[in-house]
This record gives C-alpha cells, structure tokens and sequence, in this order.
C-alpha cells in the first residue's frame, strides 16, 4: 500500500516550499525536522564520518535559511532536492581528506526494529524481522560504494531511476547497472534475494 506524503497544514508540497521560500519559519521548521532524519541515513552511507554528514545537513539548512529568496521557484520534490544538495556537499567536504574514504557499515537502529508485545506471533515475527535486517545489513556493507547508493536510493527512499542519475551525477543506463550487479551479487546467495524483498516490504522506516 502506497502511503500518501504529507505536508503539515499545507496542503501540497508546493505550497510548502513556497511558504519556505517566503520567510515562513514554520515551514523551514516542518522541513528540517521532517527530513532531517532521513537525510542523516543518507549520509552516513556515503562516509563514515559522521561528523560530516552532521555538518554538511547544518549547512544546507542555514544556505536554505540564508538564501531563501533566492531558491528555485518550481521543484520536482524537496526530498529529491535536499538529498542532491547533500551528496554534493558531503562529496566536496570529502575532496579535502586523504583518498581512504570507505563507505560506513549501515548502522541505523532502524532497520532492527524491536517489537515488543504480548502476542507470542507478533514477538517471533519480530525475531524473524531482526535476523533479515541484519544479513541483508551485513550484504549490503559489502557491495561496492555506487551500488550501494544507488539500491538505498531506489529501494529505500522510493527515488525513480532518473532521479538517482540527477542524485548520483549519471545517467539512467548506469543507475540501472549499479542495481542490477547489486541484485546479482545478492542471487549468489541462497535466499537472500527473497529475504532482501521482504526486509523492504516490512520494515517502512529501514
């Protein structure tokens, strides 16, 4: 079931960055805290320092803030625009450290998910969610850096293919490369395709 994205009190995204870009804190608010989260997942699957993707997600939010009369009128999406911003950021912070950058180990609490309840069912279930985000987090800490970001942009964060090429700097025929020896690497592996499907279908805050 696909959820629908909400806005606060306004009622289309559009809306909402256009409040933004007129000065409206409670818009600029509503957008930090709404992303911010998620921005910071993002990030930390591109370095390992978190300290980075700490700072990078501070500065765009004060450029946002700074600059707000001057943002771009008409955009596609503020997750897609604030993700791009990101990646950019975080990869001109890079260019000034030595070239041993590796990508981190995904370690968001929130693909392990702990439920607790009185149902015996629920409880196993829960188990059983536990031990498949921790292969599937184990497998995707050994795929290559641009796989890896592109399978969290595509399956993670719900991104089309053109818009992981505009993220990612390439085009479409590359993204779907990335995915597809990423898929591949996992088939190698008993199950673990089967496992990697179900971990998306069940945990909708990985």
């Amino acid at each position: 079931m696909v959820v629908k994205d909400t806005f606060g009190r306004w009622e289309t995204e559009r809306q909402l960055w256009l409040a933004l870009r007129q000065g409206d804190e409670q818009a600029f608010t509503f957008i930090f805290e709404k992303y911010h989260r998620t921005l910071y997942n993002y990030g930390c699957k591109l370095t390992t320092h978190t300290a980075v993707t700490e700072d990078a997600i501070q500065d765009i939010f004060i450029d946002i803030w700074r600059l707000r009369a001057n943002l771009t009128e008409n955009i596609s999406s503020i997750k897609f625009y604030l993700y791009r911003a990101l990646r950019r950021r975080i990869h001109q912070t890079l260019d000034k450290y030595p070239a041993t950058e590796e990508i981190s180990d995904i370690t968001d609490p929130e693909i392990m998910p702990f439920s607790f309840s009185d149902s015996q069912t629920m409880l196993i279930e829960s188990e059983s969610n536990l031990l498949r985000a921790q292969r599937i987090k184990e497998l995707l800490a050994q795929l290559p850096e641009r796989q890896l970001e592109a399978i969290t942009l595509r399956y993670f964060d719900e991104f089309s293919i053109a818009e992981i090429g505009q993220i990612m700097g390439v085009n479409e025929k590359s993204v779907r490369n990335f995915l597809y020896k990423a898929l591949t690497a996992f088939r190698q592996t008993q199950n673990v395709i089967i496992n990697f499907l179900l971990i998306i279908c069940s945990l909708s805050n990985f």
